[in-house]
Order: C-alpha cells, then structure tokens, then sequence
C-alpha cells in the first residue's frame, strides 16, 4: 500500500491542483508561503519519486526548469486525505458498536 504523503508534500499537490496547468517548481516553492522553500523542492522531489506528479524539464527558458503537473495518482492522493480529514472521528463506539454505547450511558465504560 503506498504511503501517505506528508504534509508539505499534500500542500504542494493542493498547489499543483488549483493552478490547473504545469507549474514550475519555484512557482510551487512561491505560492506555499507558510513553507520553507527547502521543504517545497524535498516535497516535489519527493512526489515526482512516489508517481504523484508529472515531471518535464523546460529547456526553451533562459535555463532549464523542472514543470511539474499532478496527475490521476496524485489526485486521488489528495482526495483520499480530504477524505480523511472530514471524515468523522472514529470512536470506540464507532469500533465496539451500540452495546457499548449503551453500557457508557448507563455509566459502565467498559
């Protein structure tokens, strides 16, 4: 199963996403101001290495750049852990059932 991706890297895939077209990897590091620009270039090294992002260099520029897109994979990504974070929380109620609900209204816990 592959794992989930850390935080700076779900903030640049959130990046990727919203701009709809190739970004340059500075443009990422620009637009994720509450990142550490270090952390950004990990974060896209990190998600082009785990197939989360589509990756090209740019050669017609002044000097290469690397453009980055995300694809299927990395939006399923995000949309998992945007699943995640809304879903509500599990419980023990959730795990255990309506007997144990039951037993902690009545003022057993366990």
């Amino acid at each position: 199963m592959p794992r989930r991706p850390a935080a700076n890297q779900l903030r640049a895939l959130a990046i990727l996403e919203s701009a709809g077209r190739e970004f340059a990897g500075i443009e990422v590091a620009d637009a994720a101001t509450e990142l550490a620009r270090s952390s950004v270039y990990a974060a896209l090294a990190a998600l082009q290495r785990d197939r989360l992002v589509d990756a090209r260099w740019d050669v017609d520029s002044s000097h290469p750049r690397r453009m980055l897109r995300i694809n299927p994979a990395g939006r399923r990504a995000l949309e998992a852990e945007r699943a995640r974070l809304t879903a509500p929380p599990r419980t023990a109620f959730a795990v255990d059932g309506p007997a144990r609900a039951a037993r902690f209204a009545r003022g057993g816990a366990r």
